[in-house]
């Protein structure tokens, strides 16, 4: 490195200055249009459990969903004319968006359990007729914010028609079986169920469709279609004077802008269970949970069973089956167990 020499007199000062920058010393960052987005914290609880809440969060949104109810058994006579199981109805949906420091540090969540489906001989808690599918248990968080429970579908049986399970809405509430008589009954903002034919669609938000019903000669019907929320399950076959009907499918609903629904069983066949969809965490988004479509009768073989529902949807009908033959009516699907899931931003 070169030294600097100074010759001559040395007395007095030497000066040295900084040299100039040219422009402005001052750091000027580029300007930034919309927001910049945070990434959430998700919980989700399938099953009962405690939630506890994050120190730093300023907002928590929570979606409930409570348990959906089953299809009914598919019914075992002498194949002359008569109805399979009625498919079970969806579980109520619920959402809110709380203040964070309006919860405590802690909370307790509730999920409810899905309706096993029916049976034959076999009368669910709560049910009236043997081969009733179960009822769909209650979803809540803490003691404010609550999802009802999906009601069962009727079995199959000669010469009557069969009715779907009831959906439930936003309440703590449980909806009604389906019977040989009719649909079962609508709790809250939820939906009757169909008797011997599908429910209608959904119009507004009741956030759970019921279970189709089957005819008295056979024929199965679709469960309820919807468009935020649950779709309803589908029918079992019955018999058309002595000949075997397939099983219904599902209701229709959009899941992420594309069209969902199970298929149901020919005959002698299951019904399809209903499959997971990818699930936003901004619940604003339109997302239905499919339910499952219903069993094909049986003449020469048994009769399907119901497709399982999922994250309480309903379970699909069960289909009858030829006892003169030495067959069986297919078991209703399994109602799906409810959901809670939980965001923090």
């Amino acid at each position: 490195m070169s030294s600097i020499v100074v010759a001559g007199d040395t007395s007095g000062s030497v000066t040295l200055a900084a040299p100039a920058i040219a422009g402005s010393p001052v750091l000027t960052l580029p300007t930034v249009t919309g927001s910049i987005p945070i990434a959430p914290t998700v919980t989700t609880f399938t099953s009962s459990g405690t939630f506890t809440k994050k120190t730093t969060s300023t907002v928590v949104q929570v979606l409930v969903v409570g348990g959906g109810g089953a299809g009914g058994f598919g019914g075992t006579y002498a194949a002359g004319s008569g109805s399979g199981g009625g498919g079970g109805g969806s579980g109520g949906w619920n959402v809110f968006t709380f203040i964070a420091s309006d919860l405590g540090s802690t909370t307790s969540v509730t999920v409810g359990s899905g309706g096993v489906g029916g049976q034959n001989g076999v009368t669910p808690t709560g049910g009236t007729i043997a081969g009733q599918g179960g009822r769909g248990g209650i979803t809540s968080f803490g003691t404010t914010l609550y999802a009802g429970g999906g009601g069962g579908g009727a079995p199959g049986v000669l010469g009557n028609a069969s009715g779907g399970g009831a959906s439930v809405g936003a309440s703590a509430n449980l909806a009604g079986f389906g019977t040989n008589s009719a649909g079962g009954a609508a709790s809250g903002t939820g939906q009757s169920g169909g008797f011997g034919s599908a429910p209608a669609d959904l119009s507004t938000l009741t956030l759970g469709g019921s279970g189709g019903g089957c005819g008295a000669t056979g024929t199965s019907f679709a469960g309820a279609n919807n468009f935020f929320g649950s779709v309803g399950a589908g029918s079992g076959g019955g018999f058309n004077v002595g000949v075997a009907q397939v099983g219904a499918r599902s209701g229709f609903g959009i899941t992420n802008g594309v069209s969902v629904n199970s298929a149901g069983g020919a005959v002698s066949t299951a019904g399809t269970s209903a499959t997971l969809p990818s699930i936003p965490y901004k619940f604003s988004t339109l997302v239905c949970f499919n339910a499952g479509g219903g069993g094909g009768a049986g003449s020469s073989a048994n009769g399907g069973a119901g497709g399982d529902g999922i994250l309480g949807s309903g379970g699909g009908g069960g289909g009858a089956g030829n006892s003169t033959g030495g067959f069986v009516g297919g078991n209703g699907g399994a109602g799906g167990a409810g959901i809670v899931i939980v965001v923090e931003w």
